[in-house]
């Protein structure tokens, strides 16, 4: 946590998933670029390098970086397809495929810190990129919000993408 702020506002929450490897378990990823899967860990990095600069910053901010680290692998203990896992939200999931622990651990950091920390917002980080890939290569982030002004807002700061090296591309989120 990082109280730059006045006591009692609310903070900016950043959230981060941190699979330090994820294999995909027991529905074990193609064996061809799973070396890459230790990269899994960098939405959870990016959070605690944010507040960490933010502290550095001595912005007038109150903040709280919660991450979730965790490491997807097969073995006697893994998440098996047919298991039925409650989160933190009191929902429960039935796991159909164990490539899904980095999702059910952003969900269960996203509800607790929700819970405990009522931020007046909450950005999270994640490497859930497949489909981003495919839809904007490499080089650009995915963005989806609730919220429209802070999306503006993001994509506001990465218009001086060429100095910050970051690029964000607003997806539609549908009201469900």
């Amino acid at each position: 946590e990082y109280h730059g702020g006045k006591k009692d506002d609310a903070p900016v929450a950043l959230v981060g998933k941190g699979l330090t490897f994820d294999s995909g378990g027991i529905s074990l990823k193609p064996a061809k670029g799973m070396d890459e899967m230790k990269y899994d860990m960098c939405g959870a990095a990016a959070m605690i390098a944010s507040i960490a600069t933010a502290a550095a910053m001595k912005l007038p901010v109150n903040i709280v970086a919660a991450v979730g680290f965790t490491e997807n692998m097969p073995g006697s203990s893994a998440t098996k397809p047919g298991d039925i896992l409650k989160s933190y939200a009191g929902k429960t999931v039935e796991v159909l495929n164990t490539d899904a622990e980095g999702r059910l651990v952003l969900c269960d950091v996203l509800a607790y810190t929700i819970d405990k920390f009522k931020p007046k917002c909450v950005v999270d980080a994640a490497t859930l990129t497949g489909a981003c890939v495919v839809a904007l290569g490499n080089d650009i982030a995915g963005l989806f919000s609730n919220d429209v002004e802070l999306a503006l807002s993001l994509m506001m700061a990465t218009l001086l993408w060429i100095r910050s090296g970051e690029c964000l591309w607003i997806f539609p989120l549908p009201r469900l």
